[in-house]
């Protein structure tokens, strides 16, 4: 690739999907009958890390996993037509795209996130690294690390702790957005190099000669 390498989440960065997802997962628990999940804030909690791992510690076998896991992203797909894009995220990606490598690197299903972005006319997105290509973000993002070697540096823009400790154990360097899944407190406990607390904010942070322009200041 010959722009610079950018990633970034889908769920809380680019699609406002909390309340979808929460209640499709909730509903895949109770059928697995798995107790220790309950409320929306149980299943934010999961999010501190990795989403597989955060399930396998408490309690969930890997079959039940792969059930609810899958029984949410098939639930996302039907409730597409509900889930909204992020004020401004449609303008910064397609911003962003006229000089960056944008990778989605998510736990979602590519085939939702390209669904998705399709849906709410988003462009500038180069490739999507979802669930299909691995549990782990931390080795999707390493992954396309390795891919762009001599970046001064590599942002992932994420939403929850979980996101920032995988993109720090990956070799990149996390944003967090103030308006996802986790408050700008928990992200920097996490790791976040820096908090972006709105769309321009971000754009500023990761392709700052960009910012000016958007802005109509430049």
């Amino acid at each position: 690739m010959s722009a610079p390498l950018l990633m970034l989440d889908h769920d809380g960065v680019v699609a406002d999907s909390l309340e979808i997802f929460a209640a499709s997962f909730l509903v895949g628990c109770r059928r697995e009958k798995l107790a220790r999940f309950v409320t929306t804030d149980d299943v934010l909690d999961l999010f501190a890390g990795n989403l597989y791992e955060s399930m396998r510690a408490a309690g969930a076998d890997d079959g039940q996993i792969v059930r609810v896991v899958g029984g949410t992203i098939d639930a996302m797909r039907v409730a597409m037509p509900a889930i909204r894009a992020f004020p401004l995220m449609r303008e910064v990606i397609g911003e962003l795209g006229e000089a960056r490598h944008v990778v989605v690197v998510t736990s979602n299903s590519a085939a939702v996130v390209e669904t998705f972005l399709r849906r709410h006319d988003i462009g500038g997105v180069a490739e999507i690294a979802g669930a299909e290509a691995g549990r782990s973000k931390v080795e999707k993002i390493r992954a396309l690390v390795e891919r762009c070697p001599g970046q001064e540096v590599y942002w992932f823009a994420g939403d929850t702790a979980g996101d920032m400790r995988e993109a720090r154990l990956a070799g990149a360097t996390p944003v967090g957005v103030a308006w996802g899944w986790h408050g700008p407190d928990l992200l920097e406990e996490a790791g976040a190099e820096r908090i972006a607390h709105t769309p321009a904010d971000l754009l500023a942070i990761v392709a700052p000669e960009l910012s000016a322009d958007f802005l109509g200041s430049g």
